[in-house]
């Protein structure tokens, strides 16, 4: 019995060897037939990618966005001048309400009651 035995084991080791050589032709005839290994084995115009094959490199094109800011330029000026001309319009009528301030003089309770209730006098020492 122990003939048997031995003769089995034989049997899976030549099983083994000839499936571990298969799978090495297998990757020498898939390394031998890449196109390329690095960049370096492609031209110039090319690169070498994941499939080790040689690509030509995309061509890219910038968009170029041009802005025109003469519409948002006019429409800003115009609110400056707008701006401009109602705070000078304003500023008449604003002349006339301090001239008539002045010749209507405020009575010297309303002024007693502005004043703050505590009063500081400079000789005040604090702790």
């Amino acid at each position: 019995m122990g003939g048997l035995h031995k003769k089995s084991e034989v049997g899976i080791v030549i099983i083994l060897i000839i499936v571990i050589v298969l799978f090495f032709f297998g990757w020498l005839i898939n390394f031998s037939q890449r196109e390329c290994r690095t960049n370096r084995d492609c031209n110039s115009e090319s690169y070498c990618g994941s499939d080790f094959a040689c690509h030509s490199y995309p061509n890219i094109q910038k968009t170029v966005v041009q802005y025109n800011f003469f519409w948002p330029a006019v429409i800003i000026g115009i609110a400056i001048v707008a701006a401009a001309w109602i705070f000078r319009k304003w500023r008449g009528k604003w002349d006339k309400i301090q001239f008539v301030e002045k010749i209507v003089k405020v009575p010297e309770e309303a002024e007693a009651i502005s004043e703050p209730y505590y009063k500081s006098n400079g000789n005040l020492r604090t702790p």
